[in-house]
């Protein structure tokens, strides 16, 4: 729990440093800090390492706190924009994936699951018809319940329907189907 209700912004940045990076599995902050100038009025300059890249405040200030504060709002800055970046190109890479090859859907919607703390999706399949055999699948995910379209496989089918829970879940398609 943090102790951080009534800090004034500008104290807070290392404590949000040290909660995101421990949130995202990275290697904690190491702080270094330095001063130069007169010893009766030093300047101080900090560097933060995070998972193995260090960040520097290139400006001086006349305590090492501050300088730690602001080297931790540069790093965590650039933390999250990378973050968003690679973020960005999952789901470009997913989008090209799941149209490229369908057999890979069930495992990308699985392994979401597995990274966001949800549940597996529950699969239902049915045979439209037993002498010219369709399939057709539902899927419930995260409280969603998402119907596929005609397969002629049943294994090819909860892939679709995968595909469809997907691009829902990625805001690429309007076209996915899902009931509450």
């Amino acid at each position: 729990m943090t102790m951080t209700k009534g800090l004034p912004e500008h104290l807070l940045h290392k404590n949000r440093l040290q909660e995101y990076a421990q949130k995202s599995g990275l290697d904690l902050p190491v702080y270094d800090s330095s001063s130069e100038g007169f010893p009766h009025a030093p300047r101080f300059k900090a560097n933060v390492r995070v998972n193995q890249t260090t960040y520097t405040c290139h400006l001086t200030f006349p305590h090492r706190k501050q300088a730690e504060q602001n080297v931790a709002k540069i790093a965590l800055q650039a933390i999250k924009q990378a973050s968003a970046i690679k973020d960005k190109d999952y789901k470009q890479l997913t989008i090209s994936a799941i149209y490229q090859d369908l057999k890979c859907c069930k495992s990308i919607l699985n392994e979401y699951a597995l990274r966001m703390n949800h549940a597996s999706p529950t699969y239902t399949t049915t045979q439209q018809d037993k002498f010219n055999p369709v399939y057709v699948s539902s899927l419930v995910f995260d409280g969603k319940t998402y119907r596929g379209e005609v397969a002629r496989s049943k294994k090819e089918a909860e892939q679709l329907v995968a595909r469809i829970a997907i691009e829902s879940l990625l805001g690429t398609f309007s076209r996915a189907r899902f009931q509450m």
